[in-house]
């Protein structure tokens, strides 16, 4: 009977790349968010966080309050110098105070203003419209981003 390994090495998670750059890019499955997915120890995990496992010695997960992140921002980047672990807490704090922040106070207001006014989908049609993510639109929308814009009734 042939022996299943169930636990890979960093050298052969790595065969499966494709370097871009300082990327290095997965190639094999993918979560439909497109994160890498692969097999290790018998459950489907995505791939940069069976690298920063591989890499550091611990498994990050929300329950012991740690994730994992990249520093290149590219979902499908597992290279071991990108990939890093932070606490929860301060992976939010960055998203919520993002330097590349792009909408005018014309474009938060009225955003805002349609967002109020309740179409069922408003929130997907705005985030196209404004070539933003539905995190950042919402966060918008909620004032956890550009507090400092007041509504226009206010």
């Amino acid at each position: 009977m042939k022996e299943i390994r169930k636990h890979k090495t960093l050298e052969e998670v790595l065969s499966n790349t494709k370097r871009e750059g300082n990327c290095m890019i997965w190639q094999g499955g993918k979560h439909r968010q497109n994160y890498g997915m692969m097999r290790q120890r018998g459950e489907m995990r995505t791939v940069h966080s069976v690298v920063a496992e591989l890499v550091y010695g611990e498994r990050p997960t929300k329950y012991n309050g740690t994730r994992v992140t990249r520093t290149c921002g590219n979902r499908l980047c597992v290279s071991p110098e990108h990939v890093i672990i932070e606490e929860s807490s301060k992976v939010k704090r960055r998203r919520y105070h993002c330097k590349n922040r792009k909408l005018t106070q014309e474009q938060v207001r009225d955003i805002r203003k349609r967002y109020a006014e309740g179409e069922w989908g408003i929130g997907t049609i705005l985030a196209k419209e404004y070539g933003v993510s539905s995190y950042v639109l919402h966060a918008t929308v909620s004032n956890r981003l550009y507090k400092e814009i007041p509504n226009e009734d206010e």
